[in-house]
């Protein structure tokens, strides 16, 4: 059943089936809309999303993803996809980028529950199993506004949260060493694929580790933004016990008016926490960065990650910009009653 037989939307709204990388550039263009609306200057575009799409976890482009039009335009999108986490549930991804000019709840309270509907059979399929999206928020303890009091009025709770933080200048970074024995070496090409491996193996054991596919490691090592000169990765013997791999948005910067570089994909082996190295590791990115001519930084961060993350990147000058909240809600079998109460 494709994604689309699943949507009963409001006028003047239509749905078709994804087009494949013809549609990439609208589909980025409302991508970079969409995150401007909830806050994150974050810009994709066109080669980081068909990188993407030629790694989808879960998710069949010939069924699974459906366009928005308004007469003939493309307003938005949907793209359904289940990740089965570690700890034995299943989450089923509900993603729905609207242009800012067309977020009414009507729209969004159609294209939730027809995601619902399509992934019914994934949620039929296991023991445990739940509807995952994601919203812009307040905060913890704040009321949710907007797309967030929305998935809220049909059953979805806040269960974790994300923040974005911003260091505004790149001046007075704390000169934090690397302890005894740890060392920083240039990258190489034949070491790309294991720092990326080590950076998805830290983070096993965790509230979403799911086991990383080829696609999830080719999505990192083809992204059009990386650039290994940047990446900060500190070594014992051969094993790689810390990373922070920047990158640097050049299309962005134009289109934002800024020089900003992100300092992200940030991990420590987990026999290797609480030793400064994450903390010197930062620092370094952040002075590489100013060496390449930019004056701020951004990184996003999980406000629950162990080792006390959040604390640690506002003590190196990060202010939190803004929070997202993750969303859930039971996996049941009334996904279909849930889409005919929209009408």
């Amino acid at each position: 059943m494709h994604l689309v037989d699943s949507m009963l939307l409001p006028a003047p709204y239509s749905a078709r089936p994804y087009r494949g990388a013809a549609d990439h550039p609208a589909m980025t263009a409302v991508l970079a809309a969409y995150r401007a609306h909830i806050g994150d200057p974050e810009m994709p575009s066109v080669g980081s999303m068909d990188t993407a799409y030629a790694h989808l976890r879960n998710c069949d482009p010939q069924t699974d993803i459906a366009i928005v039009e308004e007469d003939g335009a493309v307003v938005g999108y949907v793209r359904s996809s289940f990740n089965d986490l570690a700890d034995g549930v299943r989450d089923c991804i509900v993603f729905t980028p609207t242009d800012p000019d067309h977020i009414r709840q009507p729209l969004f309270d159609a294209l939730v529950a027809a995601q619902q509907v399509h992934m019914q059979p994934l949620v039929d399929a296991v023991d445990r199993s739940r509807f995952r999206a994601y919203a812009g928020h307040p905060g913890p303890g704040s009321a949710a506004v907007g797309e967030a009091a929305w998935l809220e009025a049909v059953g979805y709770r806040s269960t974790e949260w994300s923040a974005s933080l911003v260091r505004d200048h790149l001046d007075d970074v704390p000169d934090r060493r690397l302890p005894d024995g740890v060392e920083l070496r240039p990258v190489t090409e034949e070491q790309i694929r294991p720092i990326v491996e080590a950076h998805m193996e830290a983070f096993r054991g965790e509230w979403d580790f799911a086991e990383p596919t080829e696609d999830d490691v080719l999505e990192l090592i083809e992204s059009p933004l990386r650039d290994e000169s940047l990446w900060q990765v500190a070594w014992v013997g051969d094993e790689v016990v810390g990373q922070v791999k920047p990158f640097i948005n050049h299309d962005e910067n134009a289109a934002r008016g800024y020089l900003r570089g992100y300092t992200e994909y940030i991990s420590t082996h987990r026999d290797w926490r609480n030793r400064g190295i994450a903390g010197a590791l930062l620092a370094m990115s952040l002075r590489e960065l100013q060496r390449r001519g930019m004056t701020q930084a951004a990184l996003g961060v999980d406000t629950n990650t162990p080792g006390g993350a959040f604390q640690l990147y506002t003590g190196l000058g990060f202010r939190l910009e803004r929070y997202e909240a993750v969303y859930t809600k039971a996996g049941v079998a009334s996904a279909r009653s849930a889409l005919t109460a929209v009408w």
